[in-house]
């Protein structure tokens, strides 16, 4: 079929995959005209037109307004047409990007909550944890019971750069020296596990991790550690890492806070047992 030929609007519509009544709506605003009109009103339109009706297609399901589309088209030019296409890559990118994050938030979820059907919340156990790549908050030292507003604001602002979405699962790290006084209450730091690609990239180091689980609300988990520290001077295993603190069951599953699941992991030398 030679790219020039005429055909009707029915056909047209089938082939750009829009409807009759949306070509009738664009050539009444002068946005997109067909290449006839017979005397009869009947429209028809050159099969090279189809390249400019998928091209409107795209802006408009991009958010451009149908009068900046016009007005893009009554003065296009190469130079402007490549501004536009280049811009509108840009904005794709970032959407796929989100679209992306959002697929991570959905998957860390759900393999969480699988996860926390066999725990076993009385018992703690060693295991091997390969490196894990962090998108971490500022450092900031504070007690888990006055969470600071300034934290939280950091590491909002670093998930909105890494186009990551509201609710994406968050912990909190509790460094050595304070696993080393006995000191579960106080914080650091804030973490998602994610490789970043605007932020700084840090990681959860490879290593032997003791892993404990229990029932807490958010900013209770200092009540756990009493347990794990004497746990740890039992065992006679000896802390040489920080402490990452996740929730495998929160508000997403539960509706009780005091009900949440956390799950810690402190980093330990490797058990003489292993």
């Amino acid at each position: 079929m030679n790219r020039a030929e005429l055909v009707p609007i029915s056909a047209f519509s089938k082939m750009a995959e829009i409807t009759r009544q949306t070509l009738i709506y664009y050539d009444r605003i002068g946005l997109f005209k067909p290449a006839r009109v017979d005397d009869n009103g009947y429209r028809y339109y050159h099969l090279d037109q189809l390249d400019t009706i998928l091209v409107i297609s795209i802006l408009k399901g991009q958010g451009m307004s149908l009068e900046h589309i016009r007005e893009h088209l009554h003065d296009r030019n190469p130079q402007s047409t490549l501004e536009l296409l280049r811009k509108q890559e840009k904005l794709i990118q970032q959407q796929m990007m989100k679209l992306q994050r959002t697929l991570q938030m959905i998957g860390i979820q759900a393999e969480n909550i699988e996860h926390s059907f066999q725990v076993d919340i009385r018992t703690m156990h060693v295991i091997w944890q390969p490196e894990i790549p962090l998108l971490r908050s500022e450092r900031m030292r504070v007690s888990k019971q006055d969470f600071a507003e300034q934290l939280w604001d950091d590491f909002q602002m670093r998930l909105q750069r890494e186009q990551a979405p509201s609710g994406y699962p968050a912990g909190v790290i509790v460094e050595q020296e304070d696993l080393l006084n006995r000191n579960g209450d106080r914080m650091s730091y804030m973490f998602s596990r994610m490789q970043t690609h605007v932020e700084p990239q840090h990681h959860m180091p490879a290593g032997y991790y003791l892993v404990s689980y229990a029932r807490a609300d958010y900013g209770d988990t200092d009540k756990i550690y009493p347990r794990i520290f004497d746990y740890i001077e039992q065992q006679g295993y000896i802390i040489n890492g920080h402490a990452y603190e996740e929730y495998v069951q929160d508000e997403i599953s539960l509706h009780n806070p005091d009900e949440y699941l956390a799950r810690i992991m402190i980093g330990i030398e490797k058990p003489a047992f292993i």
